[in-house]
């Protein structure tokens, strides 16, 4: 199934055209607003919004037998920032399932060519924001100075990729919530995304590390698929050895280009996102604490207890009291 892939060409700065293109390919719907396929192998439902013409935020849910390549094309026009927030079905009601996916935000800018493969053979939940660098100098300061100004106008290819913390959970939740079209609240889109950016902002003031830049993009796509195929499911730890006979590097470089993105070594970053999941499995399902370590393959509900609270300061037996 791996080798039957879709791809699609399409520009980050134009990115209904790429919807329309998609929907008559795969022989769905697209109405300028909601995007609807459901075919023998794709099942997919997609909201994008547009505002002031140059910003566009778009909630997307998503379950393929196979997957989906979305290929960049850069445009020399105008000059775009696209953050994407991603979900999956390892909550939000499916409290069963043992298939996780390592959720996370991620920044990039449209200068520069790449491909995203999606999840398949999964549900899959995310948002996206799209916006010009024009558009974003409206709702700043021109004289102001701050690491998020300095990374927006950077024209040069780079990415960033942040853990996703409950406050811009909270705000993505909100989005996803609003797509409800009884309830809808267009404005809405609008001013989480923006808060979404105030957020964003906060955090990389507050990082140690400078923004990446110049990441080849082939180092970029082997280590989105590391984080993706062999960082999703909390049950199996990745084993080195065996990715290092697959992508040709040692273990110590792809160590090394693995923290250049995420920085942070594969087992320690895997472990991160694991403890996350903990966090979220505790606070947002009914599923006792030895369940949920069992499901994430803690050796005993002891060990995910202390550290967990080695992360957090305090017990997950405190944060399910306070829930």
């Amino acid at each position: 199934m791996k080798e039957d892939i879709y791809k699609i060409s399409s520009s980050e700065n134009q990115p209904h055209q790429g919807y329309e293109l998609m929907a008559k390919d795969l022989k769905g719907t697209w109405d300028g607003e909601h995007m609807s396929i459901k075919n023998s192998w794709c099942d997919l439902d997609a909201h994008s919004f547009c505002f002031l013409e140059e910003m566009h935020v778009g909630v997307f849910s998503m379950n393929a037998k196979k997957p989906i390549v979305v290929i960049n094309q850069p445009e020399e026009q105008e000059h775009y920032i696209v953050i994407r927030i991603g979900f999956t079905g390892s909550f939000h009601g499916k409290e069963n399932t043992n298939k996780f996916n390592n959720l996370g935000v991620f920044i990039y800018n449209s200068s520069q060519p790449f491909e995203i493969e999606y999840p398949y053979e999964t549900e899959c939940q995310w948002i996206s924001i799209r916006f010009s660098l024009s558009l974003f100098y409206k709702f700043t300061h021109v004289n102001s100075s701050y690491k998020l100004k300095a990374l927006f106008e950077d024209k040069t290819p780079w990415f960033n990729y942040y853990s996703l913390d409950a406050e811009i959970e909270g705000l993505v939740k909100t989005i996803i919530t609003n797509v409800d079209k009884d309830k809808r609240r267009h404005i809405s889109f609008f001013t989480k995304a923006l808060d979404i950016i105030g957020v964003l902002k906060e955090k990389m003031e507050n990082a140690g590390s400078p923004f990446k830049k110049n990441i080849h993009p082939e180092d970029l796509k082997i280590m989105m698929q590391i984080k993706d195929e062999y960082l999703s499911d909390f049950t199996e730890q990745p084993n080195l050895t065996d990715l290092s006979l697959k992508y040709g590097m040692s273990i110590s470089k792809l160590n090394r280009v693995f923290k250049s993105i995420f920085e942070q070594p594969i087992l320690q970053f895997y472990n991160q996102q694991k403890i996350e999941e903990v966090f979220r499995q505790v606070s947002q399902t009914r599923k006792s604490l030895t369940e949920i370590s069992i499901d994430l393959n803690f050796s005993h509900v002891a060990h995910m207890s202390k550290v967990f609270k080695n992360n957090y300061g305090y017990a997950p037996s405190v944060l399910r009291d306070k829930k």
